[in-house]
């Protein structure tokens, strides 16, 4: 089966225009004068590309791992959901779960859920979602409200002893499954995350699922904006990177995965956005384009 798989496309309003919030107001230098704002520039034509994109490509199902919005305002949600249309109606072909940006602030609470609902089983996490006859994906929430100076995730004893239940069902034990979730594991060159940047209790996710009784292909997720490639213990990773950011260096885009469940192997297809034409293409000299086997 076909995949495809995008993070972090962040329709960005200015910061402001939602319900005052601390945390959003200091967002207002971050756009203003780091940058921010000029990183996302017109990245709702991008998405709505990409959404064009991921379609064409004949793919059996999409999945986004979080960061739609930028500060989580109602407006924010309720245009990208726009742009989403009907596909928000779709759950057998669409997954979309939040991440930090989505919760960004505690008066966000509930938006996620009142615009993508549909598409992630209502919000309750974690769940499994079976995409085909031997394909299954198992989608984690580690994505909260945090301080100003604070951008990290958490899983939660709670969600992790769920997760463990589900991951060594006998259900899923000779099929395909792909874990998704917002925050990485592991920094592209192997090392942890920074406390505030990073999952908070990664450590005790990655010994939950390097268990040799866990059944688990790929680990996929954002977050970090440039894509790449890592593995824990027993996992391989997969960071997709953002997909309508203009400033990462190998280009904005996402992936396609060609999945074989049978033989537990995937290849990798890399897709980027080309400004010219304005739109995302196959990137052919891509160095994450590749087949692993994953079990």
């Amino acid at each position: 089966m076909k995949l495809a798989h995008f993070s972090d496309i962040h329709i960005t309003h200015f910061p402001l225009s939602g319900k005052p919030a601390l945390k959003r107001l200091a967002a207002v230098a971050s756009y203003s004068i780091a940058g921010r704002g000029n990183h996302f520039r017109g990245s709702d034509a991008r998405i709505a590309r990409l959404l064009e994109d991921v379609d064409a490509q004949g793919v059996d199902h999409a999945l986004c791992t979080g960061d739609l919005t930028g500060v989580s305002t109602e407006a924010e949600f309720s245009e990208v959901a726009g742009l989403f249309g009907p596909r928000l109606a779709q759950p057998a072909r669409y997954t979309v779960i939040p991440g930090n940006h989505d919760r960004y602030v505690r008066g966000a609470d509930g938006l996620f859920e009142k615009h993508f609902g549909k598409l992630s089983e209502g919000g309750r996490f974690p769940f499994v979602k079976h995409l085909s006859d031997r394909v299954s994906v198992v989608a984690i929430d580690v994505a909260r409200p945090t301080s100003l100076i604070d951008s990290s995730g958490l899983c939660g004893a709670k969600q992790r002893e769920a997760l463990l239940g589900i991951l060594t069902d006998a259900s899923l034990k000779d099929r395909f499954v792909v874990m998704a979730l917002h925050y990485g594991l592991l920094r592209a060159e192997g090392q942890r995350d920074a406390r505030p940047h990073g999952l908070r209790d990664d450590v005790e996710v990655m010994e939950l699922i390097d268990r040799a009784d866990v059944s688990l292909d790929l680990v996929l997720h954002g977050h970090m904006h440039r894509p790449y490639v890592v593995k824990t213990k027993r996992r391989t990773a997969i960071c997709v990177g953002s997909a309508t950011d203009l400033h990462v260096k190998q280009g904005c885009g996402y992936h396609v995965y060609e999945i074989d469940p049978a033989a537990h192997r995937v290849r990798i297809e890399r897709r980027v956005w080309s400004a010219g034409p304005g739109r995302y293409e196959a990137d052919a000299a891509s160095a994450l384009n590749r087949e692993l086997v994953t079990r």
